[in-house]
C-alpha cells in the first residue's frame, strides 16, 4: 500500500481499464489521485477476461489446426491437449502483463494505489469520504471503475454444487470430461468450444430458443450449427429447474424431466454489476432496477463529483468500452467537448471463426423504423475463407437506405473480430454507404468483398432471414 496523502483531488474505486489510466492522466496534470482496487491490478479483462481466455483460445485453436490438418494435406497423428501447460503459458503471459502495468502505479511517487475494498461513507464538506481497512481518505471527485462479477442463475440445489465460472475455469489443469455450460451467450459460446477443443464433450444449455439473444437470430443460429458441426451439443429453449450432485458429478433436470449428466458445471448466464457494496446510498448516487449507475453523456452520476465508469455504467461491457469511457471523461474534465452519445457500439463474440458487430442489428432497424436495405453474402463464397478452409458464417450489411448510411452490420466468419473494424470506421465518420462501391480492397483477403457485398443490397421486406 502507498498512500501518499489522506485528501485527493480525485478518489479512483476501482482498477480495471478506465480507472487507472483516467489517473495517471489526472495525475499528469498535478492533481492528488488515488487509486483503490480490490484484488490483483487490471480487473476482469487482464485477470479472468479478455486476455486470458484469447490465451488458451490459441491454445485450442493449435489443438484444431493440429487435429483438422488432412484436407491441407498436412496429417498429424494423436494430437493431444496438455491443459497445464496451456494454463501455464496463459499465467506466464498475464504475470508478466500484471506485473508490468501494476507495479508502475504500486511504485508511483506521486499517484496513490492501495490494494484495498474501498467504499463510500457520506460526505465532509465539500468532500466525499472513502473508507478503508478502517481509514478515511477525502476528495471532491469520486470515480467509481468496480466493473461486474458472474451471477448464476436461480435454480434449485445450484448453490450445494461445486460449480465453476469463468474465473475459475481459466485454472483448470485437466479437461473434464463432460462439461455442462448453462448459458448460451458470449461467454458460454467462447469457453465451451475452448473445452470442447481441449478434449471435453461439452453441452451448451440456453434457456432461450437462440444463442447469443442479443444478436439477429439467423446470425446466431449460424454461430450455434458451426460449433455443432465441431462436435458440441449446443441446445436451446430448455429451461433447468433442479441441480444435484452425482457422486463425483451432477445432475441437472429439466422443466419437461429429461436430465443431462456431466462431470463439471460451467455458469455463464449473466453478469451484475459491482454496486451493491460501495456505500452509494449514503452520497445519494442512483442506480437502475438491474443495479447499473445510471449517468450522464459524461458519465456524471445523480451525484455531483461522482462519476462511473466502465461495466457499472451498464453502457458497454466490453474492455474497449471501459478504456474508451476513460478517454472520454479524461477530456471532458480538461474542458474538451466529447461524450458517450457519439459512441457506435462495436463488439466482437470470439467464437473461432469470430463475430464481428457494430451498430444495429437488422431487428433493431426495423424497430427504429428506418427504411432498411439489407445484404447477406455467405463466407463460403469468399476466396481468403475458402483458401483458408473456413467457410462458416456470413456478412451481413445494413443500410439506411434514405439517407445512405450504414447503420449496423455482423460479420461471422473468417477474421470477422478485424473485418468489422472498416465498417465502424465508416460510420464513425459518418461516411456515406455507397462509398463502399468505390473502395479499392486488397486481393485476396475477407475484407476485400465488402464492395460486393454492398452491390448486393435489397430493399428489406421484413420476412425472417437466413444466414
Amino acid at each position: 500500500m502507498t498512500l501518499h496523502h489522506t485528501q485527493f483531488d480525485t478518489i479512483v474505486i476501482g482498477g480495471g481499464q478506465a480507472g487507472p489510466s483516467l489517473a495517471a492522466k489526472l495525475d499528469a496534470r498535478g492533481e492528488r489521485v488515488a487509486v483503490f482496487q480490490d484484488g490483483p491490478f487490471g480487473g476482469t479483462c487482464l485477470n479472468d477476461g479478455c486476455r486470458p481466455t484469447k490465451a488458451l483460445r490459441a491454445s485450442a485453436h493449435a489443438a484444431h489446426v493440429a487435429r483438422t490438418g488432412a484436407p491441407y494435406g498436412v496429417h498429424v497423428e494423436g494430437v493431444t491437449v496438455d491443459v497445464g501447460e496451456a494454463v501455464a503459458r496463459k499465467d506466464a503471459l498475464i504475470e508478466g502483463w500484471r506485473d508490468s502495468s501494476g507495479g508502475y502505479f504500486e511504485d508511483h511517487e506521486t499517484i496513490s494505489y492501495v490494494t484495498a475494498r474501498a467504499r463510500l461513507a457520506g460526505r465532509d464538506g465539500d468532500d466525499y469520504r472513502v473508507e478503508f481497512d478502517g481509514q478515511v481518505v477525502t476528495a471532491p471527485r469520486i470515480v467509481l471503475n468496480p466493473g461486474a462479477r458472474s451471477v448464476p442463475p436461480r435454480i434449485e440445489g445450484l448453490s450445494r454444487i461445486d460449480y465453476l465460472d469463468h474465473h475459475t475455469l481459466l485454472d483448470l489443469t485437466e479437461a473434464p470430461d463432460r462439461l455442462l455450460v448453462i448459458g448460451g451467450s458470449y461467454i458460454g459460446l467462447e469457453m465451451g468450444q475452448i473445452w470442447s477443443r481441449f478434449g471435453s464433450h461439452v453441452t451448451i444449455l440456453q434457456s432461450g430458443d437462440h444463442v447469443m439473444p442479443r444478436e439477429d437470430p439467423d446470425i446466431a443460429d449460424a454461430a450455434a450449427d458451426f460449433l455443432r458441426e465441431e462436435g458440441l451439443e449446443v441446445r436451446t429453449g430448455v429451461r433447468i429447474v433442479r441441480a444435484e450432485r452425482d457422486g463425483d458429478g451432477v445432475v441437472l433436470t429439466l422443466e419437461d424431466g429429461e436430465t443431462v449428466a456431466g462431470d463439471r458445471v460451467l455458469i455463464a448466464a449473466g453478469r451484475i454489476p459491482n454496486s451493491d457494496d460501495l456505500g452509494l446510498d449514503t452520497v445519494g448516487v442512483d442506480t437502475d432496477e438491474r443495479g447499473y449507475v445510471t449517468t450522464d453523456e459524461h458519465f456524471l452520476t445523480s451525484a455531483p463529483g461522482i462519476y462511473a465508469l466502465g461495466d457499472v455504467n451498464g453502457r458497454g461491457a466490453f474492455t474497449h468500452t471501459s478504456y474508451q469511457d476513460h478517454e472520454i471523461l479524461a477530456e471532458h474534465l480538461a474542458g474538451e467537448d466529447r461524450s458517450v452519445a457519439d459512441r457506435i457500439p462495436t463488439y466482437a463474440v470470439f467464437t473461432d471463426p469470430p463475430l464481428g458487430r457494430v451498430g444495429m442489428t437488422l431487428a433493431q432497424a426495423r424497430e427504429a423504423g428506418i427504411t432498411v436495405a439489407v445484404a447477406d453474402y455467405p463466407m463460403a463464397n469468399v476466396a481468403r475463407a475458402a483458401l483458408d478452409g473456413v467457410t462458416a458464417g456470413t456478412i451481413r450489411l445494413v443500410v439506411d437506405a434514405d439517407r445512405d448510411r450504414l447503420v449496423g452490420a455482423a460479420v461471422l466468419g473468417h477474421h470477422g473480430d478485424e473485418v468489422i473494424h472498416a465498417l465502424s470506421m465508416l460510420m464513425h465518420l459518418d461516411g456515406p454507404a455507397s462509398a463502399l462501391h468505390t473502395w479499392l480492397t486488397i486481393h485476396p483477403t475477407v475484407a476485400e468483398l465488402l464492395p460486393t457485398v454492398y452491390g448486393a443490397l435489397e430493399p428489406d421486406d421484413g420476412a425472417t432471414r437466413g444466414a
